[in-house]
């Protein structure tokens, strides 16, 4: 299937807004049917482990060993708490049952360097979706223009991070985004208290104050339904944070329109971490990322660099 093919069958629902944060669902595809785990399900069934590369440790990588049977598949931006600093992934990835590999990733707590436990956990949040923005420009830019690897801005995700802890009054010693996310907790809830999932859903695209900032797609619903709660509460940060109040909503029309650019773009392909093929395109400001494997759209993410300015 191509982009352009998984595009076309895909369905803008009725937004629901709170806030100045819209939601549209995304909704089509494949419903339920698939024959890998996520990251969280290989973890609860202690099918994966994620250390350090070395005993020194590398910022920028992480070894993954799939110790199963099954494949597994990790989203960009998932975060993993643990050994000596927690990172968000850079990319997503695609690991084949028995498989071994290095993975890239960021920085998310700039003030620890020593071991907490030896391996990582999974975290209860995903990365901020300014901190992913700005990630995803400077890992596109490195493979394009760079080394050919997906290393990020690290100064950039840390400024992010900075930002957020000072404006949440966040009690993070080590400048952990997990210490950030916890202090804001109680105003990002009230975005997922009041935007909810729609049957068939599959993905979603986020306006904040009638600005689109950024469309996550899934290959199905369950898997979709493991990321929604977490997605919503990385945008509701940065309404929060902008202190956007009225709400301005995006037409339907030109979200679909989106959709449409997105499956016509030109687009650069690389061999993804793992196993697949990766996808890179831009459409000005909205930089993208997807994941194919045997064919089939596992990921895609749309985010916007947005140049924020504080109200």
């Amino acid at each position: 299937m191509t982009l352009q093919q998984a595009m076309a069958g895909i369905r803008v629902g009725e937004p629901t807004v709170y806030g100045g944060l819209a939601v549209f669902p995304l909704i089509g595809g494949n419903p339920d049917k698939r024959d890998y785990l996520t990251l969280k399900e290989a973890f609860d069934k202690r099918g994966i482990e994620i250390s350090e590369v070395s005993e020194g440790g590398s910022v920028p990588e992480l070894r993954l060993k799939n110790l199963m049977g099954q494949d597994v598949f990790a989203a960009d931006g998932e975060a993993l708490l643990g050994a000596k600093q927690n990172r968000v992934l850079n990319v997503s990835i695609y690991v084949k049952a028995h498989d071994e590999v290095v993975i890239p990733v960021s920085c998310v707590e700039q003030g620890r360097w020593s071991y907490r436990r030896r391996n990582f956990e999974a975290s209860k949040y995903h990365e901020f979706m300014s901190s992913r923005a700005a990630k995803m420009a400077s890992v596109a830019s490195s493979l394009k223009y760079g080394t050919g690897s997906r290393r990020s801005d690290q100064g950039a995700v840390w400024n992010e991070m900075s930002e957020k802890r000072a404006y949440f009054d966040a009690a993070a010693p080590t400048g952990s985004m997990e210490d950030v996310y916890d202090a804001g907790r109680p105003a990002m809830q009230e975005y997922t208290r009041n935007i909810h999932k729609q049957p068939g859903q599959i993905g979603l695209a986020c306006a904040i104050d009638g600005d689109t900032a950024g469309i996550e797609l899934f290959e199905s619903t369950d898997v979709f339904n493991q990321f929604f709660e977490k997605l919503v509460m990385s945008y509701a940060a940065e309404v929060v944070f902008e202190n956007k109040i009225v709400t301005m909503v995006p037409d339907k029309a030109g979200l679909e329109y989106l959709l449409k650019r997105i499956g016509s773009a030109l687009h650069d392909r690389y061999d993804a971490v793992g196993s697949g093929t990766e996808l890179r395109f831009d459409l000005g400001r909205l930089n993208g990322s997807a994941l194919e494997v045997d064919d089939r759209l596992l990921h895609l993410v749309l985010l916007k660099n947005r140049g924020r300015t504080r109200h």
